[in-house]
Parts: structure tokens; C-alpha cells; sequence
């Protein structure tokens, strides 16, 4: 059922500071801070779904896991959804660079949360904090982001675009679909990426400590859910990987393409044609949209769209472009 003021009325309950406070990275140039870092077994979950949360700190230390949902919240930007833990946190092992150069974590999984049937769909945030032994000692924080989605009739569907988050996360070291192992960055195709891995801290155009985990969410989508909401716009959230068919953007006026949306699974582009026929308004409020054809495929344990790839030159793709 049309739900038309679920986002003003979410946005009414209070708000809570969700930024990091206290963060370090491993070296002035790393993506990863070590001392407490996590990635999520999905993109996205459903309410009633379980999420597992995969943690490695180190050296070995307790933490906990606040989780926000992102949004106005009368301008606290988030609220406090719950808080996990506290937990034993150990070092987990770095990955082996494996054929493509692709680095892919098996990770022990620290803790699962089964989605709550009230938790409405957004950009969620589990901000991760190490609980020091003494009061001598300092807390470590980094965040691990996931989508919650819905399946309900909405004016505007936000996808959020986190292949492309994906694409240039070089964790733990120069390892993204940018990186064939030469100084720089180069656009190759000889390398593909897992989201089994965290999220290092964003430095392509600018530095933002303070998007340790998070993917680009924070750096150029944020502000526009943050002022939707601000102003009680009807929306809900997907992944790139929730729109390999049309279903779900059908129930929706309009698609909102969002931030830096340059890699695409070809079904994905199809499912944005079938829908823009259907007569759903298409807005591409991003940079570089629908740029490269970038095929999922599964991880290492059969899950499915846990590894995306760039195509290479020769590849055989079907695109129906009009003009």
C-alpha cells in the first residue's frame, strides 16, 4: 500500500550525532584503518532479513556497532536504530590477491541483525567503536553501510550508487577496477572487485576521513536524501544490484540516478528503458551516469552480485540506445 507520509513521519522521531569522531588511518597515504574496519554480507536486505556484520580489529579489542538510519531528523542528519555488542573483536586475515587482482575477505562474521519490520528503507550506517580497556587508552571508530529496501509504491526511487563506490575502493591498498599494480590509477580491465571487503577511506578527488567505511554515500549522495527527507518527499532506497529487473522502479514515479553512477550491470540498463517506456520519470542528477558495463558476478561462495568487473575491449555487449 501507498504509504505518502512514511518519510515525513519517520523524520519527526529524534535525532543523533552519527559522524565519526575518532578515526586513524594506518599511514598518511593508507585506505584502511586497521584498528577497527568491517564490510557487510549485502548490499541490501529487506525487512525480516538477516544482515551479518564481518569485524576485524586489531590489535584484538572489544566494540560495539551503533546503527543509524541516514536522513533529516531535524537536522541531526540520522537517528539511532540500535546498538550491538558489545563484542570481541580479533584480527581477521588480510586476503591473498587472488587471479584479476581481485582481493576478496572471508571474514568470520562478528554478528547478524534480522531487519525489524518498522526499520523504513534508507542508506544505514553502522558506526563501529573499539572500547578501550582504561580511560588512558582511545577509542577507534569506522563505519560499514547497507541499504535498506521495500518493495511499496513510492513517488521516487533512489538508487544509490554503490557500484561505483565499489569500482574505486582501493582497500587495502590500491586495489580497485583503477589499479593493475602500476603507480596511479589507470582504467584497465584486467581487474575485477569484491564488496566482501571493507570500505577505505575515500581520497580520489578529495580527502574525507570521515567516510572510513562508508563507501561514496556520504561524499555526493547524502545531501540530496538529506534535503528529500528535509522536505517529506515519498521515497525509498535500492542498491544498483536491486535493479537487474524493472519490478521494483515500476512501483515508483521516478528514478533518481544519484552522485557518481558510472558502473552499470547491462540488465540494470535495461530494467531503466523498460521502465522510462512504462512511463517512469528518469532523473540523472549524477557524473559519468550509465558509463561502463560492469557484469556481476558471484563471490567465492556462490552468493550472487558480490563482484563487479569492467569490460574489456572486444567484449560482446547488446545496448539499445535511443536517440
Amino acid at each position: 500500500a501507498r504509504q505518502p507520509e512514511l518519510i515525513k513521519t519517520e523524520n519527526a522521531k529524534p535525532g543523533a550525532s552519527f559522524q565519526l569522531t575518532r578515526m586513524m588511518p594506518d599511514g598518511a597515504k593508507s585506505y584502511r584503518t586497521s584498528l577497527i574496519e568491517g564490510y557487510c554480507s549485502r548490499q541490501s536486505v529487506a525487512a525480516g532479513e538477516t544482515i551479518e556484520f564481518h569485524i576485524s580489529t586489531n590489535p584484538p579489542s572489544r566494540y560495539t556497532i551503533e546503527v543509524f538510519r541516514t536522513g533529516y531528523y531535524g537536522g541531526r542528519g540520522a537517528r539511532l536504530m540500535a546498538t550491538l555488542g558489545p563484542f570481541q573483536g580479533t584480527p581477521q586475515p588480510e586476503p591473498a590477491v587472488e587471479e584479476r587482482r581481485r582481493v576478496e575477505c572471508r571474514w568470520q562474521s562478528g554478528t547478524a541483525l534480522k531487519i525489524p519490520s518498522n526499520w523504513v528503507s534508507g542508506v544505514y550506517l553502522g558506526r563501529l567503536t573499539t572500547l578501550p580497556e582504561n580511560s588512558a587508552q582511545p577509542y577507534w571508530q569506522s563505519y560499514v553501510v547497507f541499504i535498506v529496501r521495500d518493495d511499496r509504491p513510492a513517488d521516487i526511487l533512489f538508487q544509490c550508487s554503490d557500484n561505483t563506490w565499489q569500482a574505486y575502493n582501493r582497500w587495502p591498498g590500491a586495489y580497485s577496477l583503477y589499479d593493475n599494480g602500476q603507480p596511479g590509477m589507470t582504467s584497465t580491465p584486467e581487474v575485477d572487485v569484491s564488496f566482501d571487503r571493507p570500505y577505505g577511506k575515500y581520497r580520489q578527488i578529495y580527502e574525507n576521513p570521515q567516510s572510513t567505511g562508508s563507501g561514496e554515500w556520504l561524499c555526493w549522495e547524502f545531501s540530496l536524501a538529506y534535503w528529500l527527507e528535509q522536505h517529506g518527499y515519498d521515497v525509498s532506497y535500492c542498491s544498483n544490484s536491486d535493479l537487474l529487473t524493472p519490478q521494483r522502479g515500476l512501483k515508483c514515479k521516478a528514478f533518481l540516478s544519484v552522485g557518481h553512477d558510472e558502473y552499470w550491470d547491462e540488465r540494470a540498463y535495461h530494467s531503466a528503458a523498460a521502465m522510462r517506456d512504462a512511463g517512469v520519470n528518469l532523473l540523472f542528477l549524477s557524473g559519468n551516469a550509465v558509463c561502463w558495463v560492469s557484469p556481476f558476478s558471484p563471490n567465492a561462495d556462490g552468493t550472487p552480485n558480490r563482484r563487479i568487473r569492467r569490460t574489456a575491449a572486444g567484449e560482446v555487449i547488446h545496448l539499445h540506445i535511443d536517440r
